[in-house]
């Protein structure tokens, strides 16, 4: 009986212990706290607490709905929202909240038939009809929205909100007089609203009234000491108006205003990048990023900032301790990666990004980068052009477009092209330097130098334009001022190894070999990386007599950048030199299977098989190929014209042969073919004629062949 009394008081007590009616209430006024204190994640776990108490409460429903979109996962409060209106349909605020994220996702025809069938109970609901003017400007019916938001102010008068939303609605609709007058009677409603104030500058500027916008601005940053959004505006109508000192000024202030707000945080950082200030925004990104060091967004813009100045060592080491969570840190390491030349990494980095954010045009521009580099120009040309679909403002793959048009000497089509791009960026330094190569390409040398300098002055130490500085000046006789030139930029910069490999570029043409030399070893000690250093010295080498060290250097240049052709073309004509063709043909080949569409590429093996042993037939497929990627090309129509003939399909070879002398007559190779190809079907006039033409030229490759056949002539008399 003891017993059964104790069992009995447990179960008494547990019953008062437990009552779920009272525990949801409890719950609820618990998470009601924590949302009010702003600790969102904890509302969550009361208000969630009081559903499970009472799965049908539907006023916690809507609480948590609410968390939930202060915490920013629309998802889970649109399923909240929708138990809260299915548990009590005339819980009118859980209905409104629904319609709105309706109206988030598209879905018009829902959000109307929530906001229509409370207006039949509630014909004078205010936020009823605002939501219908929200999708009517959806809809793009400008009118329909002007209509309900007067109704709504209508209803509701004193909100300062329906105005604002009303003036927003006139100037969609061109109204500007009755735009204004509704911000103003915003302002008329309550004058100490800063948001009103806000709302009245950001229309005047809109309207290029930088004078009232900024005095509106300054009456609401005098209402709240601590207001960030419109000490933050009145920073960007500095900008805007060319005051960038005191914008400057401004953005320095909000760190100590908001110290732990990242907007504020971050702005002075990112205004340096804006204006182009990056050694400013590297030394300001990284003092925050020391004070936040688990802020993505800083550490991202750190590292890509490094990358612009070229300071890869200490971007590896930032992105070393970056987690590779999300598309902003793989682009960055992407970027990472191309600077380092690393090109067969980032793409595949690339390809993720492009592939989780289809919208990401930074991802398909650097995308492109990594295709040209690798020799796939029609895959570049593609991810260019989808960056400009998603971004049609992007100047750099308008450039980039741009500079693979001039790679294929198609100048009109780039100089078009750039010339969008300076309309959109007139500052781009890249952009200019292409404007530059494509009126070189058209023959117009003094407006090409005039561009060339406006991108110096844009980017002064830019390797590309410096490097074209460079060929012209050598082009006109002026290597020695070109040399003055980049001798004053390594004064400024003498780490910098492009501007030794320049400078050791303008001492070569000058003939002055040992500076060249020198010039040269010094920029491989700085970063035996430079593009094209050991090709230079490989040159100087050549030009020195020591044809073994240039061959090192060859192969050094190729062990580097081995996607670079120009270096195994260079060592292949080297091997040809000395009657090397096994070797020759092993360069070649090499060559050919890294770019098999590569013209140039493509025939030297056609020839090397066709000439020096080989399969003839693959000679012939290769002269094939190459000629049916540029039909115009008269290297291709003499590769192909020297394996017809090969063949003994002398008519086939003769027509070839003479379509490659007509276009580039002055060719001592494509003369000593066509003159052969004479001489095997007995015209004796015109062979002798093409074959002293190719020995105008002495010492061509071919000579001594050229020499005998002319000497059967003697001796057929």
């Amino acid at each position: 009986m003891k017993s059964a009394l104790v069992v009995i008081g447990l179960v008494l007590f547990s019953s008062c212990a437990w009552n779920p009616a009272e525990q949801k209430l409890k719950y609820l006024k618990s998470g009601e706290r924590y949302f009010a204190a702003g600790k969102y994640q904890e509302a969550v776990i009361q208000f969630r607490n009081a559903t499970h108490a009472d799965p049908r409460f539907s006023e916690a429903h809507y609480r948590l709905a609410l968390a939930y979109l202060a915490l920013g996962q629309a998802d889970a409060a649109y399923g909240e929202l929708k138990d809260a209106v299915d548990l009590d349909p005339a819980n009118v605020d859980s209905e409104l909240q629904l319609a709105r994220l309706m109206l988030d996702r598209r879905q018009y025809d829902q959000a109307q038939a929530i906001a229509q069938n409370l207006l039949k109970s509630s014909p004078n609901s205010a936020r009823a009809h605002s939501v219908l003017a929200e999708i009517a400007t959806a809809k793009g019916d400008i009118g329909g929205a002007a209509r309900e938001m007067e109704k709504v102010v209508q209803l509701d008068p004193r909100r300062i909100e329906n105005y604002r939303a009303l003036g927003a609605v006139y100037g969609a609709a061109g109204r500007l007089a009755d735009a204004e007058a509704a911000y103003r009677h915003a302002v008329a409603i309550d004058p100490k609203s800063v948001p009103a104030h806000v709302a009245l500058a950001q229309f005047y500027l809109s309207q290029g009234n930088v004078t009232g916008a900024e005095a509106e601005i300054r009456t609401a940053c005098g209402l709240d000491s601590h207001a960030l959004q419109p000490r933050l505006f009145l920073a960007r109508i500095f900008l805007l108006s060319g005051r960038t000192t005191e914008a400057e000024k401004q953005y320095a202030e909000l760190k100590t205003l908001a110290p732990d707000d990242p907007q504020a945080y971050r702005a002075l950082g990112l205004f340096y990048l804006s204006t182009n200030q990056k050694q400013k925004a590297a030394a300001e990104l990284r003092s925050v990023l020391s004070r936040k060091p688990k802020d993505s967004v800083v550490r991202t813009a750190l590292i890509d900032t490094l990358i612009d100045l070229n300071r890869i060592p200490e971007a590896a080491a930032l992105e070393q301790n970056t987690k590779q969570n999300d598309p902003a840190a793989w682009l960055a390491a992407a970027r990472l990666l191309i600077a380092q030349k690393k090109y067969e990494s980032a793409e595949p980095l690339l390809e993720k990004i492009v592939g989780t954010e289809p919208k990401n045009a930074q991802a398909y521009y650097y995308l492109g980068v990594v295709q040209r580099s690798l020799g796939r120009s029609d895959a570049a040309r593609s991810s260019f052009n989808q960056a400009l679909t998603v971004a049609p403002k992007m100047p750099a793959a308008e450039t980039a477009l741009a500079n693979l048009d001039l790679e294929q000497r198609r100048n009109e089509d780039a100089l078009h092209l750039v010339e969008e791009a300076l309309q959109k960026d007139p500052d781009s330094g890249q952009a200019n330097l292409a404007r530059a190569r494509a009126l070189l390409g058209q023959g117009k040398t003094r407006e090409a130098e005039a561009a060339l300098e406006t991108a110096l002055q844009k980017v002064p130490n830019s390797p590309a334009a410096l490097a074209m500085l460079v060929k012209l000046s050598v082009s006109e006789g002026k290597t020695g001022a070109a040399a003055q030139r980049i001798s004053g930029l390594l004064q400024q910069n003498p780490q910098n190894a492009g501007l030794h490999l320049l400078l050791s570029l303008c001492y070569f043409n000058l003939k002055q070999l040992d500076q060249a030399q020198a010039s040269i070893r010094r920029a491989i000690a700085l970063d035996p990386n430079t593009p094209d250093a050991f090709t230079v010295l490989a040159n100087i080498d050549f030009a020195k007599g020591s044809l073994e060290a240039a061959k090192q250097d060859l192969r050094n240049a190729i062990a580097a950048h081995p996607h670079t052709l120009s270096n195994y073309m260079a060592l292949v004509r080297q091997y040809e030199r000395e009657n090397n063709w096994e070797e020759a043909k092993k360069v070649c080949a090499r060559a050919h299977d890294i770019d098999p569409a590569a013209p140039a590429v493509t025939d030297e093996l056609a020839f090397l098989y066709l000439e020096h042993g080989g399969d003839v037939n693959l000679g012939l497929s290769l002269a094939q190929a190459a000629k049916q990627s540029q039909p115009d090309s008269p290297m291709t129509a003499d590769a192909l014209g020297w394996a017809y003939y090969k063949f003994g399909s002398l008519d086939l070879a003769i027509k070839e042969l003479a379509e490659a002398v007509r276009k580039v007559p002055e060719n001592p190779v494509y003369r000593y073919h066509l003159g052969m190809a004479y001489l095997a079907t007995h015209q004796s006039g015109l062979a002798r004629q093409n074959l002293e033409a190719a020995l105008q030229n002495p010492n061509f490759l071919y000579a001594a062949s050229a020499r005998q056949a002319l000497a059967s002539f003697k001796m057929a008399r």
